[in-house]
């Protein structure tokens, strides 16, 4: 695993575009996940601005932790005293599907804190020796799909673990 890279933003809206770019930077362009890892850190950026003390004022970090075949991304925030939840949403619905993106893509995913500071972290993976070939592909159906780590999480725990 590489040295952790770390970036801290100012609590705005504004700030979720630097985000993203903080993390096509720290990833860098032949990741294979890089697209997900964009998508998913924007919506836990968004998340952490909505419903956190952020949001008003705060700020909130970004960690990239990277090693061949796995990424695992980190926002930590100014917290809450309410707990991230994927939420069920209506078909039509403009609002609430960030934790339903992250699960449904997320290999793991998961939360830790209080009202005085939480980090919600997702982990992506994939298989490193294909992502060295020639033409690495550009879906998320690229991602690894082994049985035992593939199980997308629901509240932070992988059901074979």
């Amino acid at each position: 695993m590489t040295q952790p890279i770390r970036h801290v933003f100012p609590g705005r809206e504004d700030q979720v575009a630097l985000a993203r770019d903080f993390i096509r930077r720290a990833v860098g362009c032949c990741c294979p996940a890089l697209d997900e890892a964009v998508l998913l850190t924007s919506e836990i950026c968004t998340n952490a601005l909505q419903h956190t003390a952020s949001g008003s004022g705060g700020l909130f970090e970004v960690t990239v932790y990277r090693s061949d075949g796995s990424l695992r991304i980190e926002v930590r925030d100014d917290g809450s005293p309410g707990v991230p939840v994927v939420q069920s949403s209506e078909e039509f619905s403009e609002n609430g599907r960030g934790l339903e993106i992250v699960r449904m893509l997320a290999h793991r995913w998961g939360q830790n804190g209080d009202e005085y500071g939480r980090c919600v972290f997702f982990e992506l993976r994939w298989n490193a020796s294909r992502a060295a070939g020639p033409s690495p592909a550009s879906s998320p159906s690229h991602l690894l799909q082994d049985s035992n780590i593939s199980d997308h999480a629901i509240n932070g725990r992988n059901k074979h673990g």
